[in-house]
């Protein structure tokens, strides 16, 4: 008889998070025969990635909103989305993040609420009877519970975004562009670095097909790429005659179009986490709040072009102000990120040849961080072990 693990990772909502829930319910599923993996997930994540799987057995969606944590509140396990988890497991590992981001914290913020209230319900009256485990930090696992770290992931991809994709192919070279994530304009190029960056990259690849793509609305809660204003992606769009609108054209059409290309280039954002696990290598374009972890690449070759600020990366500190200049924090700020350009051209060329593979890259990215100027701390615990922050025990 199969064992049951329930993976209750109930977290942000960016889709970087459910990737790593993914890949962790691989190493666990990977590691132990006649394993169920299930999954507990923020209603508010695209949960289908999950659920599209074979290794995870099913998902279940918890609802993080101001109404749900209320309903926690007052009706305990008989709150309706809560009541469908099944109450007893062989293992129930849990992440674990938000409880060590908010201790001592004087000011809790609504969706940490929702995410603790979550997490007080689900430990008392969700039962393991081989075990319980967490996933940060202390990392503890059960006994009987093995992990096999490392694992790579490819997500399989419906035949309907497949085919949906095939009218934007092209004989040339083919890169896919996302300007930013969902975190705030400062993070992110300008848009006149983008406009200087494609028309390099127009002069390096004369037969390059660059397809620009992202989401310009939120749906249901759910992340969108929020940082440009639709008159200035118009902008872009109108000058280059090889740019093509790939906007709001649904998640598994973007994985598709993005596996139909060459290179995905962009800055840190959650959809990165996924473009390697369709088997396209990554052009980041770092600075900002998050390094890019190794895990992440998915043993694919990458490159991260790094900025020159010795307060990167910071680490979930919010504190822009003091490290901006003209409303961009220092990495993505104009007149340094142009000085960056031809690296961005350079580690495209890298990533267009074949025999670039992940250890070439792994290797020049160790040797960038040595040369680089960003914090030391960051920078001590990276050149003593690259793979610091690949899932494992």
């Amino acid at each position: 008889m199969k064992k049951r693990l329930l993976l209750n990772f109930v977290y942000y909502n960016p889709v970087g998070h459910v990737m790593e829930a993914i890949k962790y319910a691989k190493g666990f599923y990977d590691a132990n025969k006649n394993l169920e993996v299930h999954i507990a997930l923020n209603s508010s994540s695209p949960i289908e990635l999950a659920k599209s799987c074979f290794w995870i057995k099913k998902v279940y969606a918890i609802e993080t909103s101001r109404k749900a944590t209320k309903e926690m509140q007052t009706k305990g396990e008989n709150t309706s989305f809560f009541k469908n988890i099944p109450k007893r497991w062989d293992y129930i590992i849990t992440e674990n993040r938000i409880i060590l981001e908010t201790q001592g914290r004087s000011k809790i913020y609504w969706l940490e609420k929702a995410f603790l209230e979550y997490l007080k319900l689900s430990k008392k009256f969700l039962h393991a009877k081989n075990g319980e485990g967490i996933l940060f930090y202390t990392r503890k696992l059960p006994k009987s519970l093995k992990y096999k770290p490392g694992v790579q992931v490819t997500l399989n991809l419906p035949k309907t975004a497949l085919n949906f994709v095939k009218k934007y192919d092209s004989k040339g070279k083919k890169i896919c562009i996302m300007l930013g994530g969902s975190a705030g304009y400062c993070m992110y190029p300008h848009i006149n670095s983008w406009i200087k960056i494609i028309k390099s990259l127009n002069r390096t690849f004369p037969d390059v097909k660059i397809y620009l793509t992202g989401v310009k609305k939120s749906i249901k809660g759910r992340t969108n790429t929020q940082a440009y204003t639709n008159k200035q992606i118009n902008n872009l769009l109108k000058q280059f005659n090889n740019v093509i609108d790939c906007y709001d054209i649904g998640l598994w059409n973007q994985l598709a179009l993005v596996k139909q290309c060459d290179i995905f280039i962009s800055p840190h954002t959650g959809f990165g986490w996924l473009v390697s696990h369709v088997g396209t290598p990554w052009l980041v374009i770092s600075g900002g709040d998050w390094e890019e972890v190794t895990a992440v690449f998915n043993g694919l070759p990458f490159y991260c072009v790094l900025p020159n600020d010795r307060n990167y990366p910071y680490w979930g500190q919010k504190s822009f102000n003091k490290y901006s200049n003209k409303g961009k924090i220092k990495g993505m700020d104009p007149e340094d990120l142009d000085k960056k350009i031809p690296e961005v051209i350079e580690g495209a060329k890298l990533l267009f040849d074949k025999d670039f593979i992940y250890k070439d890259a792994l290797n020049k990215h160790i040797l960038n961080i040595k040369k680089s100027n960003i914090r030391p701390d960051y920078k001590k615990k990276m050149l003593a072990n690259p793979r610091s922050f690949e899932p494992s025990w």
